[in-house]
């Protein structure tokens, strides 16, 4: 019946003296995360696992930066329970983000995330010869440091199958990350040199990139086959394409001193008025269909070949003449300048 007698309290020590103080760190995987309205905070739940059995500790992360104005804030992944106890400490086939946690008070049932760990379940990425000197992951994001300081970001996308990382642990090993080649794997970088590169890094053998090549002064935008190249030294641009189309709705102007236009097939110009002022010289034949108007002098060293109606009106070259000689005059014998002449064929060569 003794048990049942209470003691005097003035006899016995502090109660709390007999509360065992937890103040060990422990390595455990997040199960899930809690967003509390009332405090306006997340708490992760992190299944421990002590002494052969599996107790949660409600916990929150630590950060980078912990001011008003610098801050790191992130979301870890849970998992689903489930029924099977085969992955009961075996965190090699548990899909959750492995954290290391410290009793927060000496309470085992609150903790603070201190810090991450590479999971069990997936093989180091760094090379031992040190050629990478950083590398993480996240969502999909990949950033990369190498020795040299060379700094690459790369958008692999969302895992194709992370889907099966939502599925209950039932003791086997998790399948490596599988990616959409055709989606991912864009990337931006700067390399040693200061040049900076953004390429979507296409499958297809035709990628797309803008390349400012510090060094050498230039950009290079290339799409395929097609190519941009702005030369800040030379101050030029060249492009490379098989098409190009300018659409402006109202005016567009080419302000040169000089301009040079080769074609190995056809110049096709079309429009209401064309007008053009300065020497023109024409080497090669020569075809027009309709009416010439001539006003000025004409100064011919070949031949000349018409079918149309010739209008020729000033100077004094051999060309009239000659025409006027076959055919004859008219005003009285006296030359009549600047009238039509219509003509099947003349061949004439000036002297």
């Amino acid at each position: 019946m003794d048990e049942y007698i209470i003691d005097d309290s003035s006899l016995i020590g502090n109660p709390a003296d007999y509360i065992q103080k937890d103040y060990s760190i422990r390595v455990g995987v997040v199960r899930q995360h809690v967003y509390y309205s009332k405090s306006q905070e997340t708490r992760y739940i992190v299944e421990v696992w002590k002494n052969n059995r599996i107790y949660p500790m409600t916990c929150i992360r630590s950060s980078k930066f912990g001011g008003l104005y610098n801050y790191e804030e992130f979301n870890l992944r849970g998992f689903e329970v489930g029924e099977s106890p085969s992955s009961d400490g075996n965190f090699k086939v548990i899909p959750g983000d492995m954290v290391l946690v410290a009793a927060s008070s000496g309470d085992s049932r609150e903790g603070i995330i201190i810090g991450s760990l590479n999971h069990y379940g997936r093989d180091e990425i760094l090379p031992p010869n040190g050629d990478i000197a950083y590398i993480s992951e996240f969502n999909g994001i990949q950033t990369m440091i190498n020795k040299d300081g060379e700094y690459r970001v790369t958008f692999k996308g969302i895992q194709e199958n992370i889907d099966k990382l939502k599925e209950p642990p039932n003791g086997e090993p998790y399948p490596v990350a599988q990616h959409n080649n055709d989606v991912g794997f864009s990337y931006y970088q700067f390399n040693k040199e200061g040049s900076y590169l953004l390429t979507d890094n296409a499958n297809d053998e035709l990628p797309q990139s803008i390349f400012v090549d510090k060094p050498n002064g230039k950009i290079i935008v290339t799409s395929g086959k097609t190519m941009l190249t702005i030369n800040k030294e030379e101050e030029s641009y060249e492009i490379v394409n098989k098409k190009t189309t300018f659409n402006s709705e109202e005016e567009w102007n080419l302000n040169t001193k000089k301009t040079v236009i080769k074609s190995e097939d056809l110049i096709d110009a079309e429009a209401t008025d064309i007008k053009t002022k300065g020497e023109w010289v024409q080497e090669g034949n020569m075809e027009i269909k309709g009416n010439i108007k001539q006003t000025g002098n004409t100064d011919i060293t070949g031949n000349f070949s018409t079918t149309g109606t010739t209008l020729l009106a000033g100077g004094q070259h051999q060309l009239v003449y000659d025409i006027l000689l076959t055919i004859g005059t008219g005003n009285k014998g006296a030359p009549v300048i600047s009238s039509h002449i219509l003509l099947k064929t003349v061949n004439t060569k000036a002297t």
